[in-house]
């Protein structure tokens, strides 16, 4: 079979649009809860969950933020559904699969408010995220094992796995200074946790789109 008829039946451009949709749609609100919340939520030191405590005006910012993470989930599920037409690893599938349903959680779960006791339903918010932040990198890793030379994400397996290990890296910090302030309390924070979140937020919507890019270069090269 020729090379063009089996990119032709690998790639969705459909699904990559679809991607890049819910992907803008969730920058364009992540920047908008940054900028209307920035004297009530630190983006140094507060976390993005943190925003659904804030107030725009008399009401809450929680469903803006809700609608930040499902736009973000659903265009990583178009993402999904491309790479599943794609034919790849079901691991990578399932991976993806696991971002998606941890920002649906951290859409609907929130997180405990600051200084308070920790519940059920803000530790689940808590491991969500967690999981979902290592499930990203790991599916782009998986994504971007050797293969054959004609597989889309081939020419950026280099970028994609940059990226993946910042994403861990940031994770990793992340995650040692949320332990430290458990242990020492939030008085004695030294890790500007906010400020790495939104790094590591920044490094998985490059990597997202880094995945998506594929779906879209590939069907222009066939029009061309």
């Amino acid at each position: 079979m020729p090379t063009s008829a089996i990119a032709r039946t690998a790639v969705s451009p459909v699904h990559g649009r679809l991607a890049l949709m819910g992907i803008g749609v969730a920058v364009v609100l992540a920047a908008d809860l940054h900028l209307r919340l920035s004297a009530q939520v630190s983006p140094v030191w507060q976390t993005l969950s943190e925003y659904v405590y804030g107030r725009l005006g008399d009401r809450s910012a929680a469903p803006l933020f809700g609608a930040m993470c499902l736009a973000l989930a659903l265009g990583s599920l178009a993402l999904l559904a491309g790479l599943l037409r794609a034919r790849r690893s079901p691991a990578v599938v399932a991976l993806l699969g696991v971002w998606c349903a941890g920002l649906t959680v951290c859409a609907t779960v929130p997180v405990d408010p600051d200084g308070q006791a920790r519940s059920f339903h803000g530790q689940l918010h808590n491991v969500a995220a967690l999981v979902a932040f290592l499930a990203l990198p790991t599916a782009a890793w998986l994504l971007t094992r050797r293969g054959r030379a004609t597989c889309p994400w081939e020419p950026r397996r280099t970028a994609i796995r940059r990226l993946a290990v910042g994403s861990f890296a940031s994770v990793a910090v992340v995650l040692g200074g949320f332990v430290l302030t458990l242990l020492t309390g939030p008085t004695h924070q030294e890790v500007t946790l906010g400020l790495f979140e939104r790094l590591l937020f920044t490094v998985d919507l490059a990597l997202l789109l880094t995945m998506v890019r594929p779906l879209l270069t590939a069907s222009t090269q066939l029009r061309g």
